[in-house]
């Protein structure tokens, strides 16, 4: 190429249709659709999972003594939502010099984990460890039969969830911290898939499960009921009280009397107590009521202002976004009210810390899906902009730069939205 050529070359300008088209001639080129290369991504993939993963073996897990204490306690007829007898008990289970987190969750998670109180706790921790390394693959595969994968004509969405299960930080948290975020988001994922295949009574049993686990994934049912699927929300309700019914005929009513009581001290009377509160304003709070306390307290403002500013912001966005959001409620994929779900339920929360976002791995993996399967590729550098810093969060940079994790996942919702409700084909859009 000659001088002038360069120069005209440098100089021609580059029109959105020429990005799309570039990026086109990639991920439609024939590379994506051989086994080979997905067999390559694939074994890279395991052997750095299984390579990253193992050290977990030989680390004392920060938030799994928590469960294991609580399942302690209620076996012993102990208080666990207070405080002082709580610590007392982890303390003797595990000794003075371990920190062990206060129990905020239901009674009957702590009930579900006293099979465990049978294992000593490095065995506990082992197994606890294993389990999440099986719901892992369990969450990969129903992923895969959610978005359907099998009818791709290229391996894109599935060589993104090989690489985004590999290389997950908030999934790597979740392993060493001994969390139970990948139990809740497999029951999420079993009751989708259920409910897809109208097995709606064993769908909603899976889903009140993971609500009794944790406290999010009601936002479900609100979803579920804006779009008059009452069946579902009654069969959900009536699970609800079965297993309600199950917690108290075997180990009494005293755990939820003392859970209510520690519920209506929080979040009614302000007797909150000092963790409670403090978990807040944390800088690991990556949802937006922790950004609204953390950024209050770097410019000396009342705390007790955090939560009406939150709830204008709510009810700004719901009044602005009104038609949006009845466009999202008559859409009937469940992939994508589940995947907007999924979104509120992180920044919308109390508390959300970073490794709670590895739920983010099933939106992510719809919305690259649909990006593929309708070849409007102009989506792509702005999806992988904002998907890596919720894959690769960074544990540096303190307010606010931490919260970027938490702005990432607002953006991809609003990309998301955007994307759905502007697709030409409309076909996953229906009166309700």
């Amino acid at each position: 190429m000659d001088k002038e050529g360069l120069k005209n070359f440098l100089s021609k300008k580059v029109t959105k249709k020429d990005i799309h088209g570039a990026l086109e001639y990639i991920f439609e080129s024939s590379l994506f659709k051989k086994k080979i290369f997905l067999g390559i991504i694939i074994f890279f993939s395991i052997a750095h999972f299984v390579v990253r993963n193992y050290e977990h073996f030989s680390f004392w897990d920060i938030d799994a003594p928590s469960f294991y204490t609580a399942a302690e306690g209620v076996l012993r007829d102990i208080n666990i939502y207070d405080h002082n007898a709580f610590q007392d008990l982890a303390n003797e289970l595990f000794g003075r010099s371990q920190t062990v987190y206060p129990y905020l969750y239901w009674p009957v998670l702590a009930q579900f984990f006293t099979p465990f109180t049978l294992l000593d706790y490095k065995s506990y921790f082992d197994v606890l460890l294993v389990i999440n390394f099986l719901l892992s693959f369990c969450c990969f595969f129903l992923i895969y039969k959610l978005l359907e994968l099998q009818k791709n004509q290229n391996n894109i969405t599935l060589m993104f969830l090989f690489i985004a299960f590999s290389w997950n930080r908030p999934l790597i948290d979740t392993f060493q911290l001994g969390q139970i975020n990948i139990l809740v988001l497999t029951l999420i994922l079993l009751a989708l898939w259920l409910l897809k295949k109208d097995k709606e009574f064993l769908s909603s049993f899976f889903l009140c499960l993971a609500v009794y686990f944790k406290i999010y994934p009601v936002l479900f049912l609100f979803l579920f009921m804006l779009q008059k699927r009452y069946r579902y929300v009654i069969y959900t309700a009536v699970n609800g009280v079965l297993v309600f019914l199950l917690s108290v005929s075997i180990f009494s009513f005293k755990p939820w009397e003392s859970f209510i009581r520690m519920g209506l001290n929080n979040f009614l009377f302000g007797k909150k107590s000092e963790f409670f509160f403090d978990f807040n304003a944390q800088w690991g709070n990556v949802s937006v009521n922790g950004f609204l306390s953390q950024l209050f307290i770097q410019l000396g403002l009342p705390r007790s202002l955090v939560m009406p500013v939150f709830l204008i912001l709510i009810g700004l966005t719901i009044l602005i976004f009104r038609k949006k959001i009845v466009q999202i409620i008559r859409c009937r994929d469940i992939n994508f009210g589940a995947s907007v779900v999924i979104i509120l339920s992180l920044v919308l929360s109390t508390i959300s810390w970073s490794h709670h976002y590895v739920i983010m791995i099933y939106p992510l993996a719809f919305f690259l899906n649909r990006i593929s399967t309708e070849k409007r590729y102009a989506y792509l550098p702005l999806f992988i902009l904002l998907a890596l810093p919720i894959l690769k969060h960074p544990w540096a940079g303190g307010f606010p730069f931490f919260q970027i994790i938490m702005l990432s996942a607002v953006l991809i919702l609003f990309l998301m939205i955007k994307f759905q409700l502007g697709s030409k084909e409309n076909k996953h859009l229906s009166s309700a």
